[in-house]
């Protein structure tokens, strides 16, 4: 088609159609940055949160445990009152008598502590549904079908109160507590799961998923770990790698008829 068809003069024309042309060209300019613009500034995708480990609450998980100050006598006998009532005892001839750690493995502190049985208190000891669970950890390491362990007048125990989100076992919510006949009773010493594995290098070794309570008995180290159901003694001579799987047992209404 002529310019000179439109009726207008050709200098007209020229301008007009260069300004379309340029309105165009800017229009396409324009979505190119708007869609790198969009490009540039999604987010980038996130990485899946690690689950709540067990004792932490879900909005409390933290990324490491919390550095508390050391326990006061007064904090432990609190703690153990909320336990045991006044069913126990802390048995202060042990020293220490109580040690710190994470030995469940949950970023939570925990606490361990000597007892023995308050001499009018062993009914409450005994009781059929306890707020602990009962070990023995002299006797088999499958306990279930053992008649049901009691605690004696005489019995020397260790309690393992597993902390709650950042207070650990200061928490009132702290509950979870072990209770452990022929348990380390004195002498205890605190292992961390580094220092555990370069005393017992080229062992043998359970998988540990916290610190470990140590005791020096007849000249050699003996320690106490926690397999994920239960606590258990660590024998380099006789660890056989199955003592976490019989320390689980199913339920009634589980169990093949």
């Amino acid at each position: 088609m002529q310019l000179r068809a439109l009726g207008l003069p050709l200098d007209r024309s020229l301008a007009i159609c260069l300004f379309v042309i340029a309105c165009a060209l800017s229009v396409l300019n324009g979505c190119s940055k708007s869609e790198k613009s969009r490009a540039e500034g999604s987010p980038q995708p996130l990485t899946a949160e690690a689950p709540p480990s067990p004792g932490i609450a879900p909005g409390d998980q933290p990324q490491q445990m919390s550095k508390l100050p050391p326990p006061k006598p007064n904090e432990v006998q609190e703690a153990v009152k909320r336990i045991f009532k006044e069913a126990v005892l802390i048995d202060t001839n042990n020293k220490p008598s109580f040690i710190v750690g994470d030995f469940n493995g949950d970023l939570s502190q925990d606490i361990a502590v000597t007892l023995k049985p308050a001499s009018d208190k062993l009914a409450e000891l005994n009781e059929e549904f306890p707020n602990w669970i009962l070990r023995d950890l002299g006797g088999s390491s499958d306990q279930s079908e053992s008649p049901r362990l009691r605690v004696a007048a005489n019995d020397k125990l260790l309690a393992i109160i597993h902390g709650y989100a950042v207070k650990g076992w200061r928490d009132p919510q702290a509950s979870q507590t072990y209770l452990l006949k022929n348990a380390p009773h004195s002498d205890m010493e605190l292992y961390s799961p580094k220092e555990f594995m370069a005393a017992y290098q080229g062992k043998k070794l359970p998988q540990l998923r916290g610190d470990v309570v140590g005791q020096e008995i007849g000249g050699k180290l003996k320690c106490l770990y926690f397999s994920g159901a239960t606590y258990s003694w660590y024998d380099p001579k006789t660890f056989d790698g199955e003592s976490e799987q019989r320390a689980i047992h199913m339920a009634p209404s589980e169990t093949k008829k």
